[in-house]
This record gives C-alpha cells, sequence and structure tokens, in this order.
C-alpha cells in the first residue's frame, strides 16, 4: 500500500484499486440527484410510472447511479466485486458519459495489473465525471507513485474543490509533504490561482503538530512568487516564533506593520499611540466583564494616549494586557508610568516571564497612589530565555482584593539596555 509521500526515485509504487488509504480513504461517493423533467401535460403519465420506481436521491431503480453506488457501497477490504466490470458497462450503456463508470473500470483494470489501461480509464473519469473523488484520489495516488508532484496537487486541487468536509485530513498529509522541496514547488503554483482553499491551508499551517521549518519554507519560497497575505503573514511570523526565532519574528512583524506606526524601543507602542495595531508583537488586550481597558486621550503622561483600565467594582483577576518580546541575553532597565485612582489595596506589577517555562524574571509594582508616578527596576535575560511575555497583572489574592473600583492609567512602558 502505497504512502503519500513523493518517491525518491521515480520507479512505479504499487497502488492500491480498492482506492487511497489514510487520509485519502475518502467517503463513498454521494449518489446524483436525477432532475425529473415536468411541465409538458404529455409526459406526466410517464413522469408517474418513473416516481413510482425511483428514488429521489439515486435516480431509476436499474439505472446508473444505483449500479455504481452498489459497487461503492460494497466492503472494500474484499476488493471489487466480481460484478462490477458488468455494473459499470451497464451503466455505459445508459449513460456514456457517466464518468465513475470509467472510475470503475479503471479500479478493474488497475486489480488485473494492466497498469496502462487502469491510467487511461481514470484519466477518461476524471474529465468526464470531476466531481467523482475517488477519481481524483486514486490519480493523486497513482501520481505520486510516479513522483509526479505536478499531477498529484493538480488532483488534489480537484479533491480539496469538491469535498470541502475532508480538507482538515488533507491539510495534514499535506502539511507533512511540505518537507519535499518539488511539492512545495508544485503547491505554490497551484496557490497562484487562489484556489478556495488557499485560507484554510494557511491556518492548518499554524497548528502546533505542524512542522514549522518545513512550513516557514513554503511561505518563503511562496512569497518570492507573489505577495504574502496579511494572514499569510501572520502565520509566517507565528512559525518563526515556533521554529526558535523570535528576534526574526519579531522583525517580520515589524516590517509587516505601515511605517508610519513604527516606534522605537524594544517594547512596542509602550506610549498606547498606535491602538489600532494589535496582536503579533503588539499589544494583546483582552477585554473582560467588569472592566473596560483600551486607550485613552483625557489624562496622558506624554504624548495623546495612555492607556485607561476602568473597574467597576467587581472581583476581577486581571491580567488582561501583554506583549510578546524577543530581548536578547543582557541587562535591562524596565520603566513605567501610572497614575493610580482605585484605592486598591494591593498594586498592579509589570510582570516579565519566559515565554517557554512561564518563569518570572522581573517584577514592577507600580504605584498605588493617584497621580503620575514613574517606577522602574533592573532585571537581566539569560541566553536560555530567547522569548518573553510582559503580562501587567493585578495582585489581589482573595475576592475582597480583587473587587476594584476606579481607573488606573498606564504609560510609558519602556526597556532599555543598560551597558555593563
Amino acid at each position: 500500500m502505497t504512502t503519500f509521500r513523493p518517491a525518491r526515485n521515480p520507479g512505479r509504487l504499487k497502488v492500491s484499486a480498492k482506492g487511497p488509504q489514510g487520509p485519502f480513504a475518502l467517503p463513498r461517493v454521494g449518489a446524483i440527484r436525477l432532475v425529473l423533467a415536468t411541465g409538458a401535460a404529455a409526459l406526466l403519465a410517464v413522469l408517474a410510472v418513473q416516481l413510482a420506481r425511483v428514488d429521489g436521491s439515486l435516480g431509476q431503480a436499474y439505472g446508473p447511479d444505483r449500479l455504481i453506488k452498489a459497487l461503492d457501497d460494497s466492503d472494500p477490504s474484499g476488493g471489487l466485486p466480481d460484478h462490477a466490470a458488468t455494473n459499470a458497462r451497464k451503466a455505459l450503456a445508459t449513460r456514456p458519459i457517466d464518468g465513475r463508470a470509467y472510475r470503475v473500470l479503471g479500479q478493474v483494470a488497475m486489480e488485473e495489473g494492466n497498469d496502462a489501461r487502469a491510467g487511461d480509464l481514470l484519466g477518461i473519469a476524471a474529465e468526464r465525471w470531476p466531481r467523482d473523488r475517488m477519481a481524483q484520489a486514486l490519480l493523486a495516488q497513482r501520481a505520486f507513485a510516479d513522483n509526479d508532484s505536478a499531477a498529484a496537487v493538480m488532483h488534489l486541487d480537484a479533491l480539496l474543490r469538491v469535498a470541502p468536509d475532508i480538507r482538515p485530513a488533507m491539510f495534514t498529509e499535506m502539511v507533512g509533504l511540505l518537507q519535499f522541496p518539488e511539492f512545495r514547488s508544485a503547491l505554490i503554483d497551484r496557490m497562484a490561482v487562489d484556489p478556495p482553499w488557499r485560507a484554510a491551508l494557511i491556518r492548518a499551517l499554524r497548528s502546533d503538530d505542524a512542522p514549522a521549518r518545513p512550513a516557514l519554507a513554503f511561505l518563503d519560497e511562496l512569497a518570492k512568487r507573489q505577495p504574502l497575505t496579511d494572514d499569510e503573514l501572520e502565520t509566517r511570523v507565528a512559525l518563526l516564533g515556533r521554529a526558535g526565532q523570535p528576534h526574526q519574528a519579531r522583525e517580520a512583524w515589524l516590517a509587516s506593520l505601515d511605517p508610519a506606526t513604527h516606534t522605537a524601543g524594544l517594547v512596542f507602542d509602550g506610549g498606547f499611540e498606535h491602538p489600532e495595531v494589535h496582536g503579533g508583537y503588539g499589544w494583546q488586550i483582552r477585554p473582560a466583564a467588569g472592566l473596560a481597558i483600551g486607550a485613552d486621550t483625557s489624562n496622558p503622561h506624554s504624548g495623546d494616549h495612555s492607556l485607561a483600565i476602568t473597574f467597576h467594582g467587581r472581583a476581577v483577576q486581571f491580567a488582561n494586557l501583554q506583549q510578546s518580546l524577543a530581548l536578547p541575553a543582557g541587562t535591562y532597565r524596565l520603566s513605567a508610568s501610572a497614575d493610580n485612582r482605585t484605592g486598591s489595596s494591593r498594586p498592579f506589577v509589570l510582570q516579565l516571564a519566559c515565554d517557554s517555562t512561564k518563569t518570572p524574571i522581573a517584577e514592577l509594582p507600580l504605584p498605588q497612589s493617584p497621580g503620575w508616578q514613574i517606577a522602574e527596576a533592573s532585571f537581566s535575560v539569560t541566553a536560555s530565555c530567547p522569548a518573553q511575555r510582559l503580562v501587567l497583572r493585578h495582585t489581589g489574592r482573595n475576592a475582597a482584593e480583587r473587587q476594584i473600583r476606579g481607573t488606573v492609567y498606564v504609560d510609558d512602558i519602556k526597556i532599555v539596555p543598560i551597558s555593563d
């Protein structure tokens, strides 16, 4: 039984006539609904007889739809039934253009070892009945066996278009094939026509199970052929981070932004001047019941904005502002300005932790009284901590301490290197 990876040599691999296995073991082809003409009074009597003998989803009781379905519903473990070729020829006698019947004859030829005839018949099947999943899957399987990635991707494209329900399983297999340059190249050729499954494939690359480096190679090669979409750029940034390249990931994210939004510094937009930029290596703000959070123009410490967090008296376990960082090893100073009008007995803190181990490496308590005040603290980052996460949290330990009312304003969050 073939596996679905391009062969290392162009020799023919054995392909099963029972149909593809694994992710390509597709649901059996659905029946085709006959459209019964109506209107002419002279045909009413004929239609009455037809309707008495027809299953609306399968067509005539002895027609090609039932003949093919009888074969497709048979147990695949035992191979094709002995009457498969007979049923297919009967179907063709009634409907000569029925590609599914040619596909069955192709499967029979495969079981008989007549590979050339099988290829011809399956080609006719796909041409005449392009929505036949099994024909497309068998042709994709044969193309992989021939080490013909371009043909394989062509048939995979057809499958993904006509059978969206199998996309998750197909994408899992396709992502695994990205390690092969010839498959990546063929897939990029197909992406050039903007297939309807393109965005879904890109989302599949973000799966934790998707190997990061082959997926990155695919996106990098795709970018040389055409501009990446916003979703593809975000996926590339995420993959760089997963591949252990946080600095490159942050640089790629910054390069994707409008230059007018770029801010110097190791913290992006520490003054909250660009609330329209979020995600990636920008601020991630999570709304929650019992509070309102966002950029505010009424009380900036510098610039035009500060971050205002207003609490409504409910108990809130607050950790709703964070940003991913990519600080190189070294010693730094973390600083921030705050105007705390909540009267909370417990402070808000800026906490910096290694992204991989969640181990805190810095903690900066913010002032607890009204009026703008500046707090700062120094810390070190080791080479074993290439990616970090900065979080603003409240340190309340129980419901009473977390019950907050009022507003805290935060501005000018900065991290600067300290010279040796």
